[in-house]
């Protein structure tokens, strides 16, 4: 239900199922995290497929499979 990725003391993000869906929430870091190139912003940011996360200057693709 929930999965955190980056970087502790650099980025931290935290992806959360819900039952609306995947959202992404900034944790750590002085800089939001990004997908498809904009802003998260300080509140939970609603995931879809394929989108692209770029945390701690990484980039990764979301993706849904067959659950």
């Amino acid at each position: 239900a929930l999965t955190t990725l980056g970087k502790i003391g650099v980025q931290v993000a935290a992806i959360t199922k819900r039952p609306s869906g995947y959202f992404i929430t900034h944790v750590e870091g002085r800089v939001l995290p990004m997908v498809n190139g904009m802003s998260t912003g300080a509140q939970a940011f609603a995931l879809n497929d394929h989108d692209v996360i770029e945390l701690a200057g990484v980039k990764m693709e979301f993706y849904l499979g067959n659950a």
